[in-house]
């Protein structure tokens, strides 16, 4: 397979993001280059041949061999190829995958990406040449002109790759360990997946899952390095966003779609957290 290099599908301060690049290229990136846009990027490595060491915080992890490695971008602390060392690296937003209920659910609740695991890897087997096939497919879409049309075949594409990885982790093959307080950010996370569109307060999802907020904030802080009242709004940004590329939906109804009883109130809630108005956000996103 040819050499890959970062390619942005769409240019990612506007539109959604999805890129490949090579194990190397990716030990050098400059985090700032993401993390500039606070994006949520989903990561999946794949391993040819040699080893790799990621750091996050005081854990590593070693992969070697034939692997494949699954991890959100904020979540990587340092990533520290062997010379032998050779594979590629998929980077997608969840504003690109992240565009229809259904797999805004996948994304969320998928062990890949919401293990009790910082980062959960296995071996691809015999299921590995199948994985790399798809990787190549998205490759060369990549260098295709872009089309609505284009974007839905990628999209479906590392839907495939994420649906393999599920099977291949519930086989058994991904090392689970579960802790107290990552069961409290899984379950926060998934209740308020459940209920996102209800504007509720974090006294509200404390006594759901029957804990202290206190508790809550450490164990966000332990795992995630965010404290949950920023995760809760990024996430509610992030589908704000998606409805925002809807042109068949009035911004006065997102609003009322995410529990906000005023435009207003919305648009200095989407103001505070992004830098503009929901308005302006979706001007940019059509004028892209």
């Amino acid at each position: 397979m040819q050499e890959f290099f970062i390619k942005p599908f769409l240019n990612f301060t506007k539109k959604p993001f999805l890129s490949i690049c090579s194990l190397e290229e990716f030990a050098r990136m400059d985090p700032e280059v993401f993390s500039a846009e606070k994006m949520e990027l989903y990561i999946v490595h794949f391993y040819l041949k040699g080893k790799g060491i990621y750091r996050i915080g005081d854990e590593s992890v070693d992969i070697d061999g034939k692997a494949i490695l699954f991890t959100t971008y904020l979540r990587i602390r340092q990533f520290c190829p062997a010379d032998d060392c050779e594979g590629y690296v998929l980077i997608f937003s969840e504003s690109f995958f992240g565009k229809t209920t259904i797999k805004s659910f996948f994304l969320h609740h998928t062990q890949l990406f919401n293990s009790s695991e910082k980062v959960v890897h296995f071996a691809a087997d015999e299921r590995f040449e199948e994985l790399f096939c798809l990787l190549g497919l998205i490759a060369d879409g990549l260098a295709r002109p872009y089309s609505e049309l284009q974007e839905q075949i990628l999209l479906n594409y590392v839907f495939s790759i994420l649906l393999i990885g599920e099977e291949l982790g519930k086989q058994g093959k991904a090392p689970l360990t579960i802790d107290n307080d990552k069961m409290i950010v899984r379950d926060f996370k998934l209740l308020v997946n459940e209920e996102l569109n209800r504007r509720h307060s974090l006294q509200y999802f404390s006594r759901k899952l029957n804990i202290s907020l206190a508790a809550l904030d450490k164990a966000f802080k332990k795992h995630e390095n965010i404290t949950p009242k920023k995760w809760l709004n990024r996430r509610l940004v992030t589908e704000i966003k998606i409805e925002l590329n809807r042109s068949d939906i009035s911004i006065g109804e997102i609003a009322f779609k995410f529990g906000f009883s005023e435009v207003t109130n919305f648009t200095k809630f989407f103001k505070t957290l992004t830098g503009t108005t929901p308005k302006q956000y979706r001007q940019r996103m059509n004028e892209g």
